[in-house]
């Protein structure tokens, strides 16, 4: 089955040491999706929509193993699996996503890549006031 991730999943981020290390992505980079991202500085998520978004994605090939465990860490937090078309790769995968709307706390995410998001809050300054 091919998964689509897009936040702690990805390479280089916490979750991808603990589910899906040592594999490379099928597919990387920006799709237009139904969805809109939302983040809340420690995860994102994304929600139903109207109109696309441009969204970065990796894409990995696991088993129905692999796809248990990545529902055992999604579905408590109420993200569910969807079935979308990648047109960009010409290729269907499932994908997590959340309810709209998003719940408190959680910011638009307008570049449509989470891992940018947090890298840009992480190197700001921070406030002495």
């Amino acid at each position: 089955m091919l998964i689509a991730v897009y936040g702690t999943l990805k390479t280089g981020e916490e979750n991808y040491a603990r589910f899906l290390p040592g594999r490379m992505p099928s597919f990387r980079g920006f799709v237009e999706i139904p969805y809109r991202m939302y983040a809340n500085g420690a995860y994102p998520m994304l929600v139903p929509a109207a109109e696309k978004s441009r969204i970065f994605v990796e894409v990995f090939d696991v088993d129905e193993g692999k796809m248990r465990e990545l529902a055992a860490l999604e579905e408590p937090y109420d993200y569910w699996r969807e079935t979308v078309v990648l047109h960009e790769w010409g290729r269907e995968v499932e994908i997590y996503v959340h309810a709209a709307p998003p719940p408190e706390g959680f910011a638009p995410v307008a570049s449509g890549e989470w891992r940018l998001r947090r890298r840009a809050s992480r190197d700001a300054p921070e406030s002495r006031e």
